[in-house]
């Protein structure tokens, strides 16, 4: 596994889809410059039901700009895609999100990172087939978890087949594991200074934080182990990990 250590640290997540769902992407964003990121938005049609279309880019809130830059920073190479499920006060519904996942799975996207979760049990039996359909299609998904008790039940984070995280003091590309949980993660997350809206900076602390840490380290394995699966990946990662403490 040493050897496997060596090739995720010096690979790059070249050739890797990734899609960050989120508040869209300040683009503009100094720390973004020259980032060729690819937005994308759910809507409601005017007739009902929900869709996916291009975007021109902006983030309202701040919250996927900064998802978006830690990713990059980590995993330099992949091909980068920002969809906007969550408005600008980060309120969302599940039914934008069912519907950016589905969107993704027929994408064949590689990585598929959610820095959010609901705990909403009438959308428990949607996501779970949503994420099995993931899994059956090799798409990747990492999910942060609920910042105040990472026991506390959310989805899509408390499938087995998903890649969680908590947040912790954790090197960027370090890991943590908690045995025995389905929030078996803990990557960095605490006190980071993080690109925001309209030019700015933040110091903050989340799971929303520690999923882009997970997600590079995700596509750069993906990047060098291309035909496993989520399973395989998480066996993979487990082997990366100190326990936590």
């Amino acid at each position: 596994m040493s050897d496997l250590r060596s090739e995720i640290l010096s690979a790059d997540g070249a050739g890797i889809r990734v899609l960050v769902m989120d508040t869209g992407v300040d683009c503009a964003h100094r720390e973004l410059s020259g980032a060729a990121i690819k937005s994308w938005k759910v809507a409601q049609g005017p007739l009902g039901g929900f869709a996916v279309s291009e975007d021109a880019g902006g983030d309202g809130f701040g919250h996927g700009t900064a998802v978006c830059s830690i990713l990059l920073k980590h995993a330099p190479a992949v091909e980068l895609h920002s969809l906007k499920v969550l408005d600008d006060k980060v309120r969302g519904s599940s039914h934008f999100v069912l519907t950016g996942l589905q969107w993704a799975i027929e994408q064949n996207f590689h990585v598929v990172n959610c820095s959010f979760g609901t705990g909403t049990r009438s959308f428990l039996e949607s996501y779970k087939r949503m994420i099995d359909r993931a899994f059956c299609r090799n798409v990747w998904v990492v999910a942060g978890c609920n910042n105040q008790d990472f026991r506390t039940e959310e989805y899509p984070a408390f499938f087995p087949t998903v890649l969680s995280t908590d947040f912790g003091d954790v090197e960027p590309l370090a890991l943590k594991r908690r045995a025995g949980h389905l929030v078996e993660f803990i990557a960095s997350g605490s006190n980071l200074k993080v690109p925001w809206k309209n030019g700015g900076y933040r110091t903050i602390s989340g799971s929303s934080f520690a999923a882009p840490h997970l997600s590079a380290l995700a596509a750069r394995l993906r990047q060098i182990r291309p035909a496993w699966n989520a399973c395989q990946a998480k066996s993979a990662l487990y082997e990366l990990c100190c326990n936590a403490d």
